[in-house]
């Protein structure tokens, strides 16, 4: 998820990685996501070696150089491929990556979106009743806490596919705010914003 979120941060604007740093550490992200700001700079690194973003010598005037970065046509192929293969992910607990949503929703068109959340929900689906039908077996047969354990799973599995179709039915007003955050991105200075 660092690189998918640095590079939407690249396909926005060109800039470096301390201004990526201050917004991770604006917005409390790593408080609630695995986006942690002291992996940027080794994931800047990275991508700068696979030719998905390219330095460009573009120094803001009185600061010190900074290595200012912007997004290559490769790397917006990763950008979208990283997406999807987020957005057909199972949510993993409560810090789960899937729940900073803008970076995947932009890099998207609306009917993959859909296309790819459909899968999942069917996926989870075909889950659950896996789960369940083990459940009976296991209710005959087994201690009583392997029983709770696959009500777990199950609660789990129908909580995911509650959350996947929320939000497909809020999907237009998710792209609204997702090209909201994306301006902001756009039009902010975080290096000076406090």
């Amino acid at each position: 998820m660092v690189q998918l979120f640095i590079l939407f941060f690249f396909s926005i604007k060109a800039t470096h990685g301390y201004e990526i740093q201050r917004f991770i550490s604006l917005n409390r992200m790593s408080e609630w996501n695995n986006i942690k700001s002291g992996s940027i700079y080794y994931a800047i690194k990275k991508l700068e070696k696979d030719q998905y973003i390219r330095m460009i010598d573009k120094p803001v005037e009185g600061e010190k150089k900074k290595q200012i970065y912007e997004i290559t046509q490769r790397g917006r192929d990763a950008l979208r491929k990283l997406a999807l293969a987020e957005m057909g992910k199972p949510l993993q607990g409560a810090a789960s990556e899937k729940f900073l949503l803008y970076p995947i929703i932009a890099s998207l068109q609306k009917e993959e979106i859909i296309l790819c959340v459909e899968k999942h929900i069917n996926d989870l689906e075909q889950q659950k009743i896996k789960i369940a039908d083990w459940r009976k077996e296991k209710e005959l047969k087994s201690c009583s806490m392997e029983v709770i354990t696959l009500d777990y799973m199950i609660t789990t599995i129908e909580n995911q596919m509650i959350w996947h179709k929320r939000m497909l039915e809020n999907l237009d007003q998710i792209f609204r705010e997702t090209n909201e955050i994306a301006m902001l991105i756009k039009e902010t200075d975080f290096m000076n914003y406090e």
